[in-house]
């Protein structure tokens, strides 16, 4: 297989007559990636066909059965003459820089000529420097032909193996590889034979050997033997002898704990006993608050029903209160309308007694005194002071009713305060109570914790 050379590109094409492009044609220079286009019948698989041509592609891949159906004809008449002649150039660039020419002409007898940069060469030298490159014709691995794709995606594995084959051109190698692969296997072969007999050669001369070196290696290891027991037995002695020392040593050492500890034992009895006594004392103290504990709920439970009755004594009042407070207004309601008809009346007084001193006035002037002598005088005087009695006597009464309800809503609030004050002594007096039965609790709380940890 060819090495690779570092990859180079087209850069141009020159085709003259060759299938659909009349005369000569150049086409390039190509760039790193170009794409052509056009409608159908303008010659972009002829430009396929063309590089296919002229890389050494036979006829039959390239849609025509003779080299002169690849030049250029208007007719059938005209393919009919002799003398027609075509090539196609590539212009290939090197990656150093420099171009290298490629031509496959089509002769006038219906032949090809193969040159390179223009010195006419046969097709195995033209067939090489393209293998130098790195392309296979037989393989056709420089371009991807239309289907292509779809029948390698169609192949099963030994195809595609074959395939693989063709491109690397490891294919034109396999004859060769296969005698070589008889050639080794007839050489592996006698190899093998040959290891086989030196093989049993070397077992006999190292199986001989081995028992030299066992009779030998018996005879040392049996005076080791007698060696290492002489040394087991004076080891064992000196083990047993250190083991004894170590033995008393911790025989002593287990002495010494135990007096320890049994003197730690005595201390911690004694502290136990005065845990003991301690324990006691806070579980007289723990009977004593449990005792007072009880006491005070019965206390409590005791005040219960008192503190219901006072209860519902409180709501009673404060019903009272509250009719009491009604009646109040109505009261206030009815002192004002008093109130109203007092300045009523004692504007109607003051109206009688203008009008009267007004008589009074008149009176004096001789004028008037025929007209009052008219008018007999005990009618005037008993009007004006019957009118003024029953206005006064009107104005006591409800003076009367109003001190009379005065000193009755006085009284109910004095009632009301009492109530009131008597609620809030029962309201202190059960926080007390609650304090107190908080802190008992809290206390024997503490004690128990304490006798717990004890």
């Amino acid at each position: 297989m060819p090495s690779m050379a570092s990859p180079g590109k087209i850069l141009k094409l020159e085709m003259e007559n060759f299938k659909s492009y009349k005369g000569l044609q150049t086409i390039g220079p190509f760039k790193d990636f170009t794409a052509i286009i056009g409608p159908n019948g303008a010659g972009k698989s002829n430009l396929m066909d063309a590089i296919s041509f002229v890389l050494g592609v036979r006829t039959g891949h390239l849609r025509g059965a003779q080299l002169k159906d690849l030049i250029y004809a208007y007719d059938d008449r005209e393919k009919e003459q002799k003398g027609r002649r075509a090539f196609v150039r590539l212009v290939y660039l090197l990656p150093d820089g420099s171009e290298l020419q490629f031509t496959r002409a089509i002769t006038s007898s219906g032949g090809s000529e193969y040159r390179i940069d223009g010195r006419v060469v046969n097709w195995d030298e033209y067939n090489a420097r393209l293998k130098e490159l790195g392309i296979l014709v037989k393989a056709r691995n420089f371009l991807v032909f239309q289907g292509d794709v779809e029948s390698i995606a169609s192949k099963n594995p030994k195809e595609l193996t074959a395939l693989f084959e063709q491109i690397s051109g490891s294919e034109d190698l396999k004859r060769e590889y296969e005698d070589l692969e008889e050639k080794k296997a007839r050489a592996e072969e006698k190899s093998a034979l040959v290891y086989q007999k030196k093989r049993t050669v070397v077992m006999e001369r190292k199986q001989k050997k081995e028992q030299k070196e066992e009779a030998e290696k018996h005879l040392r290891l049996q005076d080791q033997l007698k060696s290492l027991k002489k040394e087991h037995f004076l080891w064992q002695l000196y083990t047993i002898h250190n083991d004894s020392n170590k033995m008393n040593a911790e025989l002593d050492a287990e002495k010494r704990n135990q007096e320890d500890l049994m003197q730690e034992l005595e201390k911690f009895g004694h502290e136990a006993d005065k845990k003991k006594k301690e324990q006691e004392k806070y579980q007289k103290e723990i009977t004593q608050c449990e005792r007072k504990i009880k006491e005070r709920s019965f206390k409590l439970d005791k005040h219960q029903p008192e503190l219901l009755k006072l209860n519902e004594e409180m709501s009673r009042i404060n019903s009272k209160i509250k009719s009491s407070r009604k009646e109040l207004e109505r009261k206030m309601v009815e002192r004002r309308k008093h109130a109203d008809e007092i300045k009523e009346l004692e504007s109607g007084i003051q109206d009688l007694s203008s009008k009267m001193d007004g008589l009074r006035e008149k009176s004096r002037d001789p004028s008037w005194i025929g007209i009052v002598f008219r008018a007999p005088l005990w009618f005037s005087a008993s009007v004006g002071f019957a009118g003024k009695e029953d206005a006064g006597m009107k104005t006591v009464r409800l003076r009367d009713e109003k001190e009379v309800l005065d000193r009755q809503q006085h009284a109910d609030m004095e009632a009301q305060k009492n109530l009131e004050e008597n609620l809030q002594q029962l309201e202190n007096r059960a926080h007390e109570l609650d304090a107190q039965d908080k802190q008992m609790r809290e206390r024997m709380k503490k004690i128990l914790d304490a006798s717990t940890k004890a």
